[in-house]
């Protein structure tokens, strides 16, 4: 029996790989579609509200339609927006934000400022994480997918990340202890020496053979300064995999040597640490609190405007390298707490902590495990730097209940091909 199709019109894009169009009033996603194209399709699943589908036929591109230039992205699922022009990807960013503080946050009119684009629309990324497969086989993985598509560039790396591909390749080949992912990281290209790191995410026991390959590896590629290779309950180091890159325009140098996480858009960044400043309004009379404050990338910039701050986070490879920073910078009113976000305010708490700023930089899960302690730290101001609009409109709306309201929302691109948008949300306390 046939399929059953339809005839539609995308009208928007989604929060998701797909654009959107409607059948009957039904919401129907279609990945790899762009605002403006006319397509017969045919659902794939269907639920109450909503169904899902795929292109059986493009009958009239839209005009904002272009052809993706990456051979893989048929197939991959990392970039699933390359074939919309990045104007109405900006757009569509922009009206995602808007539309997930209205509807998710219940913010009538979000004061949303227009997107500030990403420095470089391509070969942006200075980490990539890949999966191994058989024989060798190094690429990156579909989402719901085990399979490995094996790539040779990437238009959305750093081009000195792609020329480490093949040594990458060469290390998987060389080593006996089984590896499941590849991480390639490369020091910020505009500083002098510029040199990668290459990590490994290992299944089972460490081989010991594997140290003297990896001593002799970095012999024999010396444009691989480090390598990091760890499983469960091990890890092991070979050469300096210490990666350095600029916070601002004045060289100021963040350096990472754990393999600790990085914005993956060093350019883009820059803009936002310039743009958290600019909107933050900070000051030397101000104490400031971050929660999740990683290896200090946005705590040692506040710091050098306010006169203390205190970051938290869990992570203890990520706490040694902000406190190294700080040491290093001679940062003395910094202080960093290794420990949940949670639990560093119970612990702050104790201490009578208190801070007229908050800073919170959460991963996409959000910060809703401590929105509601946040008012017992006394901050009249909640700066909040989310990847995900969703988490952030949820707790958005949390925070309004407590009396912070919400007074600017700046998105910020840092992910062009993608979906994902960074955004600064400036709340105040009103009562």
């Amino acid at each position: 029996m046939p399929l059953r199709t339809f005839n539609l019109t995308i009208d928007r894009l989604a929060y998701s790989p797909a654009g959107v169009g409607r059948v009957d009033g039904k919401v129907i996603f279609v990945p790899g579609t762009v605002p403006g194209d006319k397509v017969e399709v045919v659902l794939d699943q269907k639920r109450k509200s909503f169904a899902l589908g795929h292109i059986v036929t493009l009958h009239k591109p839209s005009r904002q339609r272009r052809q993706p230039p990456c051979p893989y992205v048929s197939r991959c699922g990392g970039c699933p927006w390359q074939q919309v022009a990045y104007p109405v990807q900006l757009s569509a960013k922009e009206m995602l934000v808007h539309e997930h503080l209205r509807r998710i946050a219940k913010i009538p009119a979000p004061p949303v400022l227009p997107i500030i684009p990403a420095p470089d629309e391509w070969h942006y990324r200075h980490r990539i994480r890949l999966r191994t497969g058989k024989k060798g086989r190094l690429g990156f993985s579909p989402v719901h997918s085990h399979e490995v598509v094996e790539i040779e560039s990437c238009v959305i790396a750093e081009r000195d990340i792609e020329a480490r591909l093949r040594d990458a390749r060469a290390w998987l080949a060389a080593v006996q202890t089984p590896v499941s992912h590849v991480e390639l990281v490369l020091s910020d290209s505009a500083r002098p020496a510029s040199k990668s790191v290459l990590i490994g995410e290992a299944v089972g026991v460490f081989q010991e053979d594997d140290d003297a390959t990896c001593i002799n590896f970095l012999h024999t590629y010396p444009q691989i300064s480090g390598i990091i290779v760890s499983g469960q309950g091990w890890r092991r180091v070979w050469g300096d995999p210490t990666i350095s890159f600029d916070l601002d325009s004045d060289g100021t140098a963040l350096r990472v040597s754990r393999g600790s996480f990085t914005q993956v858009n060093l350019k883009g960044n820059r803009t936002l640490i310039a743009t958290l400043l600019r909107l933050g309004d900070f000051c030397e009379e101000q104490r400031v609190i971050e929660l999740y404050c990683g290896a200090g990338n946005l705590s040692l910039p506040i710091a050098r405007r306010v006169q203390t701050l205190v970051g938290v986070e869990q992570d203890r490879d990520a706490i040694a390298d902000a406190r190294a920073n700080a040491a290093r910078l001679g940062q003395m009113n910094v202080r960093f707490l290794r420990a949940s976000a949670r639990t560093g305010i119970q612990r702050l708490l104790r201490n009578q902590a208190q801070a007229e700023v908050v800073v919170l930089d959460p991963p996409r899960a959000g910060a809703l495990d401590v929105i509601d302690m946040l008012p017992r730290l006394g901050a009249r101001k909640v700066v909040y730097v989310s990847c995900d609009p969703t988490t952030l409109a949820r707790d958005l709306r949390r925070l309004e209940a407590h009396g912070y309201r919400l007074q600017v929302a700046q998105p910020i691109d840092l992910f062009p091909q993608t979906y994902h948008v960074e955004t600064i949300a400036v709340s105040v306390l009103t009562c």
